[in-house]
């Protein structure tokens, strides 16, 4: 029951996440960066650059996952770059020089959310954290600026205006920490960052999105009717 309730969580919070990439207004600021330094069962850093309030962005990722079952470490390095530029995605490994790519369009509820206003969208944001049992929990300052605290499912999160400047998260026996330690706003960002970056093989994820979008929905549906008949 954890699990299940941990894996629609993480799926909801992804599609949300890349949702509103492709919406105006994500973030309050035009453009920006982020460093960020990763504590827990996950060490490392990642790097976070946008533009367009958030329509275009760049994420890079340089981390090692230790994880250990029965005694046994497993230890897995991730090297990974990750574009949003408008609708279209590529996803890169930097390792084996393969990459994913695909349209956010087959992202679950992009069309809804980004057809809906302002006020919408925050009643929709308010509606999920509610289902999910999440709370807010005040204000605390994060590299100058005043973000709330948002607490769901396991997870607390920091957020200035749409970026999240700080996370702690805890599930199952693994710890994921992301504490952002230089923040800038509203500054130039080369147009070259948000380009498909050459020199890698790429797939094509459409299908397979469009796929999971489909069993979500069924999944949903499937519940709702349940609950209804009941």
């Amino acid at each position: 029951m954890v699990i299940k309730q941990l894996i629609v969580g993480i799926l909801l919070v992804t599609a949300v996440s890349l949702n509103a990439q492709v919406t105006r207004n994500m973030y309050g600021f035009k453009s920006g960066h982020v460093e960020y330094e990763l504590t827990g069962t996950t060490t490392g850093t990642k790097s976070l650059w946008w533009d367009d309030y958030g329509a275009k962005s760049r994420t890079e990722t340089n981390a090692v996952t230790v994880v250990k079952v029965f005694g046994m470490k497993n230890e897995t390095k991730t090297n990974t770059v990750s574009v949003i530029n408008g609708e279209t995605y590529w996803s890169v490994n930097l390792d084996d020089k393969t990459g994913q790519e695909g349209s956010l369009t087959y992202m679950l509820g992009y069309t809804e959310v980004d057809d809906m206003t302002k006020a919408e969208k925050e009643q929709f944001a308010n509606q999920m954290i509610d289902s999910l049992g999440g709370e807010r929990l005040g204000t605390e300052k994060v590299l100058g600026c005043d973000c709330e605290i948002i607490s769901m499912i396991g997870t607390k999160a920091w957020n200035c205006e749409g970026v999240v400047l700080k996370m702690e998260a805890e599930a199952l026996g693994i710890v994921a920490n992301e504490t952002a330690i230089s923040f800038e706003k509203n500054i130039n960002i080369s147009a070259s960052k948000f380009e498909k970056i050459p020199g890698i093989t790429y797939s094509n994820n459409d299908e397979n999105m469009k796929m999971m979008q489909q069993l979500l929905e069924g999944e949903y549906e499937d519940e709702y009717e349940d609950e209804y008949d009941e």
